[in-house]
Formats: structure tokens, C-alpha cells, sequence
């Protein structure tokens, strides 16, 4: 029975989000790279282009307008991995790469924890904690996600070579058809 849902589940995913499922994954790519390198930017401009004066440490001016940008792409990142991970983890559940899967979606769960405690967390012992946690996971995100990406290209070659010298694999569910194809009625008269 599980079995059975789980491939009803996966060719409907490929058949759902196999067009839109390539939208998603270069929108979220994009995103997430331009994640990144805000929060690069904003570390850079943070720790690197602040200058001291009499009344304290000033900040350069772009760091406030680059650190919203940053939030900003956090929720449309949100929004984008819950809907790409709808799709992409029942088509690809059954794949070798769900190691490397489980330990993106841990890793983007405690930079997403760590980056919105940084908001309701007020005290002074955990902030430092928590910036650094935050930043330090975002940065080293990159390699993870590159791993992952890697892994992918790779399976899908593999399934392209297999799928040519063995013929197509499960055929997607289809749209349409005549009302009622392949279910029994009963007629009442």
C-alpha cells in the first residue's frame, strides 16, 4: 500500500511539477545565491567598513538597506523552498541523494531558527550567539547545497543512460481521458 501511494505520489509529482519544477529550481537558486551574497556583503560591510569616531562605532551607510534586502530574500526563500520541496521530495524520495537531502533541509532549518531568533531574542548573552551561529551556517550553507546539486546532475545522468538502454520509467498520470476510465459503476436503473 505504501509503496503503491508513494509511486502514485511520484508520478504525479513528475507530471505536476515537471515544468514548473525547473521554474521553481532557478527561481530558488537565484534566490538563494542572492541570499548569500547579501549576507556576505552585509558580514563585509558589518566587520570590515565600520569606523570608529567620538560618540562610537559608525556603520556604513549601506549596511541597513543590504540587511533588508537580506530579510527580504529570506521570506521569498521561505516561500520558495516549502513550494519546491513539495515537488522535489516525493519525486526525488527514492533517490540516493536523501542524506544529502535531510541534511540541506536541517541545516536551512536551523539558519532559518537562528536568523529569526536574532529578532525576538533580546538578550545580551544569546544575540552574539545566535549572529554568529546565523552567519557562519549561511556561509558554509554553500557547500552542502553544492554536494547536493552535484549528487543531482550526477543521478540524473545516470538515469538518462539507464532510461535509454532499459526504455521509459513510470509513465506520468494522465489528464483527461474518457470520465470514469478505469473505475467500476454501478448503474442504477
Amino acid at each position: 500500500m505504501i509503496r503503491r501511494v508513494g509511486r502514485i505520489s511520484a508520478e504525479f509529482a513528475g507530471e505536476y511539477g515537471a515544468r514548473l519544477s525547473r521554474r521553481i529550481s532557478a527561481a530558488l537558486l537565484a534566490t538563494l545565491a542572492a541570499l548569500w551574497l547579501s549576507g556576505a556583503l552585509w558580514l563585509a560591510l558589518h566587520y570590515l567598513f565600520a569606523q570608529a569616531d567620538e560618540f562610537g562605532i559608525v556603520r556604513h551607510p549601506l549596511e541597513a538597506p543590504v540587511v533588508l534586502a537580506h530579510g527580504v530574500m529570506a521570506l521569498l526563500a521561505l516561500f520558495l523552498l516549502g513550494w519546491f520541496a513539495g515537488r522535489h521530495a516525493g519525486a526525488a524520495g527514492s533517490g540516493r541523494r536523501i542524506a544529502s537531502g535531510w541534511l540541506l533541509t536541517f541545516l536551512l532549518a536551523v539558519l532559518v531558527v537562528a536568523g529569526c531568533a536574532q529578532l525576538f531574542v533580546t538578550s545580551a548573552e544569546f544575540q552574539p550567539a545566535l549572529a554568529v551561529l546565523h552567519w557562519a551556517l549561511g556561509l558554509a550553507l554553500l557547500l552542502p547545497l553544492l554536494v547536493h546539486s552535484r549528487r543531482a546532475s550526477a543521478a540524473s545522468r545516470e538515469r538518462a543512460a539507464n532510461g535509454a538502454a532499459h526504455g521509459p520509467g513510470p509513465q506520468p498520470l494522465r489528464q483527461g481521458g474518457p470520465r470514469g476510465a478505469g473505475r467500476r459503476h454501478s448503474v442504477r436503473s
